[in-house]
């Protein structure tokens, strides 16, 4: 009986844990101009809050230091082509010291930002966000994976 009780409590409480790591960063995706014109370049916007003593890693730097870099993957749609690369916007610098290599991440707040060529008016751009967020107080790191949608 005594297992049972102990059983729910902890998968209770695991339960109550995995929703708040989901909640640590909160994104929104709008696009720079509202009233847009086929063959216009517009920007997608991608802006994250980020939970106090939390990071997010940015989406400049390669994957290839333990931290992983934030990706963007845009469904593929005949409403829009993309231009270039996304970029982030102002992330902040650090160095790993186990492998003596740059990367960029975001605190607080994250933007990037990726333009797009618009083939129609009121197409929809959907795609997914993945990422690492980690700790600045214990370490632990929660990948996650969202989905956006924008038109």
């Amino acid at each position: 009986m005594i297992y049972r009780v102990l059983m729910l409590v902890l998968c209770c409480s695991a339960g109550v844990f995995a929703q708040d790591l989901k909640d640590i960063s909160r994104w929104k995706v709008s696009l720079s101009k509202s009233a847009t014109q086929a063959g216009e370049e517009v920007e997608v916007v991608f802006s994250a809050d980020i939970n106090k003593n939390w990071k997010l890693y940015s989406s400049d730097f390669k994957g290839d230091i333990g931290p992983l870099p934030t990706e963007f993957a845009f469904d593929t749609n005949n409403a829009y082509q993309l231009v270039g690369d996304i970029r982030a916007v102002k992330p902040l610098k650090a160095v790993d010291p186990t492998w003596d290599k740059a990367y960029t991440y975001f605190v607080d707040k994250a933007e990037f930002r990726q333009t797009i060529k618009l083939a129609k008016r009121g197409g929809k751009v959907s795609g997914t966000i993945k990422g690492l967020l980690c700790s600045n107080e214990d370490g632990l790191c929660v990948p996650f994976k969202e989905s956006f949608e924008v038109q």
